[in-house]
């Protein structure tokens, strides 16, 4: 623009005579710095957000999930009033059709989708799987695998390419930095939301519905009933986590209040990879029967200084925490250096561990400290006690 500029002023110079030449290249110029300044802001639309949302959005689907549910219905006889009168409690099965939806995404070309196993429900029954895609396209999706213990799912489409989200490492993730969810709330349809990383390391030592959390991204991005199994991506157009559940002003509100909270995507990385090379979750065997709280009276009768730790009550024989030296009677105080507070808080940090991985127990017995390394193994059909 700046060489037109220099160009209509020599031009100027040298036809001075003619009044003409010199407000066309004003004109000219007027124009040039309107189209410029138009480019310039189309420019600053396109920020981060929307390249992200472009790259993920036509990965992920809707879900929608058919299923069968058994219902119990009194049973009432038309022609005798007196049996209708007299046997009240008598109910009869019958099932019923329902229909859920939630968000999943495509993680690769061969058509695995990440979902929450919340949204799919009990696998045994299931019904039908609709996946739908941002460009209409509906594909029929089975059932692969479902994890309860992280509130996971895989399915599969089998035909047509489908478009893959990329996914990032919620290893580096930055309290502060944009969030996007994305999904369908509702039954609306793609829709996009936007907020920031509020927390990480979110643990919840009490269940939430049926599944125990740990380690989540605490987020402001608003997320709904349907939401549930979509991504929620950063800046660059990754994939960090999977949108799983808010919380809400009160139990009988479902709405966003900006506190939700989504699955690390490098817990369902290593997920999918259990899936891949093994066709099913295995699941992960410690050998420890049972544990309980400490009360007042046990920590004073195992000269404990406080009541934070995990009693175990039973280790089975010949299992993973046997062969680590665990015993009944010991108090787990911390595994993998995180400190244990509750009965719960150790099941949910064992529970959260795969096969082949390590325990590293902080253990008191007699009032001595022990270091333990507990190798958890598959679980047998039969563990023997």
């Amino acid at each position: 623009m700046y060489d037109d500029y220099y160009k209509c002023s020599a031009l100027s110079e040298i036809h001075s005579r003619s009044p003409i030449l010199p407000l066309l290249c004003s004109l000219a110029l007027l124009v040039l710095a309107l189209n410029h300044a138009s480019a310039s802001v189309g420019e600053s639309r396109r920020t981060a957000v929307v390249r992200a949302v472009e790259q993920v959005q036509p990965s992920v689907v809707s879900l929608h999930v058919r299923y069968r549910q058994r219902v119990y219905n009194l049973y009432r006889h038309r022609g005798d009033p007196f049996w209708n009168f007299f046997s009240p409690f008598y109910s009869v099965p019958q099932d019923q059709y329902r229909m859920s939806t939630g968000s999943g995404f495509v993680v690769d070309g061969e058509g695995y989708i990440l979902t929450n196993s919340h949204v799919i429900g009990d696998p045994r029954q299931l019904q039908k799987i609709t996946a739908s895609l941002p460009d209409s396209r509906t594909f029929e999706a089975r059932h692969v695998a479902s994890d309860f213990n992280f509130d996971l799912a895989v399915l599969k489409v089998d035909e047509g390419e489908l478009p893959a989200a990329p996914l990032g490492t919620s290893g580096d993730i930055l309290v502060g930095e944009w969030a996007i969810a994305i999904g369908n709330p509702f039954d609306l349809g793609p829709t996009v939301s936007v907020g920031v990383v509020s927390a990480l390391d979110r643990d919840f030592s009490q269940p939430q519905g049926d599944y125990f959390y740990r380690d989540m991204i605490q987020t402001d991005a608003a997320i709904n009933r349907g939401n549930s199994g979509g991504p929620l991506v950063n800046a660059a157009g990754e994939v960090i986590g999977i949108n799983s559940f808010i919380y809400t002003g009160s139990e009988y509100d479902s709405g966003s209040i900006g506190i939700g909270f989504a699955i690390p995507i490098d817990t369902a990385a290593n997920f999918l990879a259990e899936i891949r090379q093994h066709g099913q979750v295995r699941r992960a065997w410690t050998g420890i029967l049972a544990v309980q709280d400490i009360t007042r009276n046990l920590a004073d009768y195992l000269k404990l200084a406080s009541t934070d730790g995990a009693l175990v009550v039973r280790v089975a024989r010949d299992s993973p925490a046997e062969l680590a030296g665990l015993q009944s009677g010991d108090v787990i105080v911390a595994v993998n250096d995180e400190k244990i507070r509750s009965a719960d808080e150790a099941i949910g940090v064992l529970r959260a561990l795969r096969v082949g991985e390590v325990a590293a127990l902080g253990v008191v017995r007699h009032n001595e400290h022990y270091n333990l390394d507990l190798t958890l193994e598959e679980r047998p059909y039969r563990a023997r006690r």
